[in-house]
């Protein structure tokens, strides 16, 4: 590791000079899980997004399930809405089929990927 150096600027007592820090994060390294930095950071941040998108969506829902019941969508109803079972259904079945096609490209490879393990193993 390389010393830092403290310059001292004209004028100034050195105990007055700040060192530069590298800044480091702390905590365990993020996981990777695709070949590339920049394709697994691009996976994160898309990932990240269709939660958005989901939270979002499920927002519309509840609006669109006050208005049925001729409710003012205000921040307080939207907050108190109570969700049926049939209606957290019809959310997690939205959500799972939104989820494969988002990830459908890395699914269809890691299924290929599988499939061709199996045929060799059958074939030894």
């Amino acid at each position: 590791m390389a010393a830092r150096k403290a310059t001292k600027p004209a004028g100034k007592s050195l105990k007055h000079v700040r060192l530069a820090r590298k800044r480091v994060a702390i905590g365990p390294p993020r996981p990777q899980y695709l070949d590339s930095r920049d394709a697994d950071k691009l996976m994160i941040m898309m990932l990240a997004l269709a939660a958005e998108v989901s939270a979002i969506r499920d927002r519309l829902d509840t609006h669109e399930a006050l208005a049925e019941k001729h409710v003012a969508p205000i921040a307080d109803s939207v907050e108190a809405y109570e969700l049926p079972a049939t209606r957290r259904a019809q959310r997690e079945t939205r959500r799972v089929a939104m989820l494969h096609r988002v990830l459908r490209v890395l699914t269809e490879e890691v299924d290929a990927i599988r499939e061709a393990a199996q045929g060799q193993a059958t074939q030894v």
